[in-house]
């Protein structure tokens, strides 16, 4: 069922990760601190980050640097809530097995306030997990495997089986529609979307970038960066193009 209005996000897209929210201190653990939102917004550089997530609160600044989605993400949430970010970036062992070891507070009451438009989409979130529509349907990658070899052997083929000119030029245009669509699956492995294991998909992520040319490492920071602040000019990396664009 979908949480209430006021309810932080509660699951990953892998699989369902607790909400930390209103929780007491794990056993043993001394009372936790509490902040305001201006308190962990002076905490937002590299050296010294700060995280709201679930309403409590996260010093990361040891682990911006090994961070596996890059630098990008981290810099540009600290110092605030990125409750949901974090929601749909991280699985349910996240936050069970991590994140307790940054934990240095919780927010005081009444500072993280969900807007309308926040709990509409927590809500819709929770029914497209409920459906598992972001379970990986392996038999879309099996077509695409099978379209991707299509396009190479077509394009080697008209490239070194073929003698005209015009066959060459198609060829070339199907190496590079080849390229392109490999692009997707990359694009899909550096999300982790397709086996949904960090490991697996980092694997032939990296594989695949390195037969491209590319760095998987720089492209997650880069690419993740853009997710996190979609389209504002000012953190967005993938439409800082000027004075080109």
């Amino acid at each position: 069922a979908a949480p209430p209005a006021a309810a932080p996000a509660v699951a990953a897209p892998a699989a369902g990760a607790p909400a930390h929210a209103g929780q007491p201190a794990h056993a043993g653990q001394p009372t936790l601190r509490e902040y305001t939102l201006a308190e962990v917004g002076k905490h937002c550089s590299r050296g010294d980050a700060w995280i709201v997530v679930d309403e409590r609160v996260y010093d990361v600044s040891r682990f911006i640097d090994a961070h596996p989605g890059g630098v990008g993400p981290i810099l540009n949430l600290a110092g605030k809530d990125c409750t949901d970010v974090f929601a749909n970036y991280h699985a349910a062992r996240v936050y069970d097995r991590m994140l307790p070891a940054y934990l240095i507070g919780t927010m005081a009451a009444g500072e993280i306030v969900v807007a309308p438009h926040v709990a509409d989409f927590r809500r819709i979130r929770q029914e497209l997990l409920r459906r598992g529509l972001f379970e990986t349907d392996s038999r879309f990658y099996l077509k695409m495997l099978a379209w991707h070899c299509t396009l190479w052997l077509c394009a080697m083929y008209l490239s070194l089986g073929c003698d005209s000119c015009g066959a060459h030029m198609l060829g070339a245009a199907l190496m590079g529609v080849f390229w392109q669509q490999l692009a997707g699956i990359g694009h899909d492995l550096g999300h982790s979307g397709v086996t949904h294991s960090f490991r697996r998909d980092h694997l032939v992520g990296s594989l695949l970038s390195a037969f491209m040319g590319l760095s998987v490492g720089w492209w997650k920071s880069d690419h993740n960066t853009h997710h996190v602040v979609c389209n504002a000019v000012e953190h967005d990396p993938n439409i800082q193009h000027m004075p080109m664009l």
